[in-house]
């Protein structure tokens, strides 16, 4: 009878366990499933505009991934595009390419300095570049800083200081060679002057933020080997195998957990019947 029953609860588990898998998946998993081993997913983000922000400098980060042999020729393609442009659209103010350890351990990135109204499509071009190389948008960052804010801001300050220093020197005017105040309002006036050419200064970085817009490319290979990447049908089917995998030995692990304290129990029986039989039971 013993027997019997784990043999049901076994039985029982099973069932319970397809019937979990059988259920629908939510829609968003099964959409993700679904263009997953169809290997359609987006290698190029989201299809996002920024709306034009006037008074706001621009930042561009872009992580691409790149199947390793493929990583030079497409850093050199980025590079010709912006040299086609010319230097008063697109300069280049860095570049990097390291190989590691081993031949697929690549890291590269470009830096670039554009006119703010091209900005976007050649981020955008420089996208479609990685996906004709086999590679994927890995990640996109685009910051905006305030720059209009900060230059009214800047003005006003020094509107303000200038009328102080207007007033200064116009008491030192009026106060004779050797008046003991003229010594207060020089260095009164010299230190409104210094903050002034510093508000100058800060004022120029800030205008130059607007004219120009930086954007950074980043470079790594794929985290596998050519044709095994992560949105590869391969890469999908083995990725599949192995949750079937795990989804079996799951299953495997409960029955067995369900049923080993029986099947000891009933071996402790049987050794302690043995016992019994042969010291009470003549052979």
């Amino acid at each position: 009878m013993r027997g019997k029953a784990v043999v049901i609860v076994a039985l029982m588990l099973a069932g319970c366990a397809k019937s979990d898998g059988g259920r629908d998946a939510p829609a968003g998993d099964a959409m993700t499933t679904e263009s997953a081993a169809s290997g359609s997913l987006d290698a190029r983000g989201p299809g996002i505009s920024l709306t034009a922000a006037p008074g706001v400098a621009f930042r561009y980060a872009y992580d691409f991934r790149i199947p390793a042999a493929r990583i030079s020729s497409t850093q050199e393609a980025h590079a010709q595009a912006c040299e086609a442009l010319g230097i008063a659209r697109c300069r280049i103010t860095g570049m990097h390419y390291a190989i590691g350890r081993g031949a697929r351990d690549i890291t590269a990135s470009l830096d670039f300095k554009l006119d703010p109204g091209i900005a976007r499509k050649f981020g955008a071009t420089g996208i479609d570049t990685v996906v004709k190389a086999g590679g994927k948008l890995g990640s996109v960052d685009i910051t905006g800083t305030d720059a209009g804010g900060a230059i009214k801001a800047i003005d006003q300050e020094s509107a303000r200081q200038r009328a102080d220093l207007d007033r200064i020197e116009a008491q030192l005017a009026k106060l004779p060679p050797k008046a003991r105040e003229r010594v207060t309002l020089q260095e009164q006036a010299d230190a409104i002057r210094q903050s002034l050419n510093a508000n100058a200064a800060n004022k120029g970085a800030q205008q130059a933020s607007l004219a120009t817009t930086p954007m950074h490319f980043d470079y790594g290979t794929t985290d596998s080997f050519a044709g095994f990447d992560a949105d590869s049908p391969i890469a999908v089917g083995l990725s599949l195998g192995q949750q079937s995998f795990l989804a079996a030995m799951s299953l495997l692990t409960i029955v067995l957990a369900g049923g080993l304290p029986w099947a000891l129990l009933a071996l402790a029986g049987w050794w302690i019947w043995r016992r019994v039989r042969k010291r009470f039971v003549p052979e």
